[in-house]
């Protein structure tokens, strides 16, 4: 039986940012023009990327410093997508000026997803990662996203309650600054109900074993088990 030695001890856990958009000053971007729109309406946050060639994206500060543990959540459902093709998720890791960002994002028509740091106009990607998943337990025109930042590595969710698509090492992503948000590709509207962060304390002493014995669960005792 192969076992998965644990990583870190997390001691502590803090909900930074809840939002349900129930109100329109919470600092999302609301925007009404010919290439995008972005509202809040019935407690979600709506996001149409009207335009033939740009992707959009739409944004704020992460509550957070770009050295800590994170985890960002959110469940997002795909309303329009005019060309058939095309994609969504979610952006991080950027500042304003947003030269390099990294995203996490799947194809609106079939079941893939990317996972990349690039620069804004395409020009090069300096990590990216693709493949294939298996969506289930969700309405087909919903997904859910969870990216978790945990010491040394990034583990990306598109189910909850199962094993990550991808893990990579921070230093393939690292943050050029604290924004996060939602990216759309050209044709597509999304809407969200809810996104959470969470800032992850861990025991900073704890150096992992070579060895631990297995608990009632089958898991290594004392170990962390990641879900999304």
């Amino acid at each position: 039986m192969i076992q998965i030695l644990p990583l870190a001890r997390i001691i502590h856990e803090d909900v930074v940012l809840e939002d349900d958009f129930n109100s329109k000053f919470e600092g999302w971007e609301l925007i009404e023009d010919e290439e995008e729109q972005s509202f809040i309406k019935d407690s979600h946050y709506w996001m149409e990327n009207k335009s033939n060639r740009r992707w959009m994206f739409y944004h704020k500060k992460l509550p957070i410093s770009v050295n800590e543990n994170f985890i960002i959540k959110a469940e997002i459902e795909v309303l329009i997508s005019n060309k058939g093709y095309g994609q969504y998720g979610l952006v991080w890791g950027f500042n304003k000026e947003h030269n390099e960002l990294s995203k996490f994002v799947v194809s609106a028509d079939k079941q893939e997803y990317t996972i990349a740091k690039f620069q804004k106009d395409h020009e090069y990607q300096s990590h990216r990662f693709s493949g294939t998943f298996e969506k289930y337990g969700f309405e087909f025109n919903k997904q859910f996203f969870s990216i978790v930042k945990l010491e040394d590595y990034y583990y990306f969710f598109l189910n909850q309650h199962d094993r990550p698509v991808y893990v990579t090492h921070t230093s393939q992503m690292l943050m050029e600054g604290n924004r996060f948000g939602f990216y759309v590709e050209p044709g597509i509207m999304i809407r969200c109900d809810r996104i959470t962060i969470k800032r992850i304390v861990t025991d900073k002493n704890f150096k992992g074993n070579p060895w631990m014995p297995i608990g009632d669960d089958e898991m290594p005792l004392g170990s962390e088990i990641l879900r999304g």
